[in-house]
């Protein structure tokens, strides 16, 4: 009997132990399922807010354009309705459009584009970098320097008055014409060559070469012209770039531009930013700005048509000229759009997609810069530049300066300013300086001048 107690008694601490065992088998199995279920849940949500960050980025940058209408628009295209509309200062209204939403959604051939958000991009030649002179970088309009920009996803539409938009829909064509060479008023004509071609010149160019050119840009001095007729006249600074000829001559064309009939109630006497472009010679496709479906804009700061910070003559005088009233531009084809790219002060802007051309689809033939002068009578009071001539130099004359080109391997270069397009001296004129005096303004020229107000402009 003791030996049957004793049998069982020696087995319970080991019936316990295997007990203990089984027990802790049981637990870490359950904590082992545990861990690998939250391992799989972790993964499964890490996946899964990848897969959504993925998709939203997607969303955000494969942005389809959207055509709007409205029974009112009489079927002329339109943007869409703003989702937000902002007061400027100098009195001028920016609606914010959804960027799916803007004009350029009604052309043909842009059905369905798929906007293409761009990054800042190397590309596009670091033009400000080339200049330690410029310590500060102040957005040069009001909206942006007020507001900030529009909301994500929209971009800002400089609102025009009734009599504005009439005029710029039935007349812009007629009064931006074609430039010097391509109407072949190349030199220092006469005022009745003048009066023939309509408008005013004094321009530099780099030498014409089929298919040569992928882009140009420039930094330039933004001022003040006087305008003689505000009801008719502008005065302009502006780089060309261009390709083909006669009918088929097709443009891209970037600069800023005082005119007062095109910009009334938003300080209307002051140089406004704008972008224009046509396929067919001026002869009724293409537009300023926005006003007609063709360039796609991306930015959601900088408003085509917006007043520019600028310097006055009268400043430039009194030495104070400000480095914050410049603007560097270029334009660079971009194969991945495809189309011309449009930088400014380094931020991208938007871009004119291929799709809009006939001879300008992927290369250029034709780069210039300038002044040009819409007159209502010759001679004209219209001032070109700052109104000073090219001799008075910097700081009073109007400049464009470290001009570059990029060949077809998208090289920036220093441009070859070889090439001169000038009306009529006694009125306007250029000066091309070839890294003189401003070691660190590459290519440049001086240009400009009073018009009839000091000169024997005839």
């Amino acid at each position: 009997m003791e030996a049957s107690r004793r049998g069982v008694c020696d087995t319970i601490p080991g019936a316990r132990i295997r007990h203990l065992y089984s027990s802790w088998v049981v637990i870490g199995t359950y904590c082992i399922r545990l861990v690998i279920l939250v391992t799989i849940i972790f993964v499964g949500s890490s996946q899964g807010r990848e897969l959504t960050q993925a998709a939203t980025a997607a969303s955000r940058h494969e942005r389809r354009l959207e055509a709007y209408t409205d029974s009112r628009s009489n079927g002329a295209p339109m943007h869409g309705p703003a989702v937000q509309s902002f007061r400027v200062s100098d009195g001028s209204w920016v609606d914010c459009i959804p960027i799916e939403q803007q004009i350029a959604a009604h052309h043909p051939a842009l059905q369905d584009h798929i906007i293409r958000m761009q990054e800042s991009s190397s590309t596009h030649l670091n033009l400000q970098q080339q200049n330690a002179d410029r310590q500060s970088l102040l957005h040069p309009q009001r909206f942006a320097r007020e507001h900030g920009g529009c909301p994500e996803g929209s971009i800002p539409v400089q609102r025009m008055s009734t009599d504005s938009k009439q005029l710029s829909l039935r007349k812009q064509q007629q009064y931006h014409r074609r430039h010097p060479r391509h109407s072949k008023h190349v030199g220092n004509g006469s005022a009745a060559a003048a009066n023939d071609l309509g408008h005013l010149y004094a321009v530099v160019g780099a030498p014409e070469t089929v298919g040569a050119y992928a882009g140009a840009g420039a930094i330039f001095s933004v001022n003040g012209p006087v305008i003689g007729d505000p009801s008719y006249e502008f005065s302009l600074s502006q780089l060309w770039i261009a390709a083909g000829n006669g009918n088929n001559t097709n443009t891209v064309e970037v600069g800023w531009q005082t005119y007062p009939a095109l910009h009334q109630g938003d300080n209307p006497l002051a140089p406004h930013l704008f972008v224009y472009w046509t396929s067919d010679d001026y002869h009724g496709i293409g537009c300023y700005n926005l006003e007609c479906p063709g360039f796609v804009q991306t930015s959601n700061t900088w408003v085509l048509g917006g007043s520019l910070a600028y310097t006055t003559l009268a400043e430039e005088t009194q030495n104070e000229f400000n480095y914050d009233d410049e603007i560097s531009i270029s334009v660079v084809f971009d194969s991945t759009i495809p189309g011309w790219s449009l930088s400014i002060n380094e931020t991208n802007v938007g871009y004119w997609p291929s799709s809009l051309y006939t001879t300008l689809q992927t290369s250029a033939d034709t780069l210039e810069w300038g002044g040009e002068i819409a007159p209502s009578t010759i001679p004209t009071n219209t001032s070109m530049g700052s109104g000073a001539f090219p001799s008075a130099g910097f700081p009073l004359a109007a400049y464009q300066r470290n001009v570059i080109f990029y060949d077809s391997a998208l090289t920036p270069m220093n441009a070859d300013l070889s090439l001169l397009g000038v009306t009529n001296a006694n009125c306007y004129n250029v000066s091309i300086q070839q890294s003189g005096d401003f070691a660190n303004w590459g290519s440049y020229f001086f240009f400009g001048g009073p018009g009839g107000l000091d000169s024997a402009c005839v």
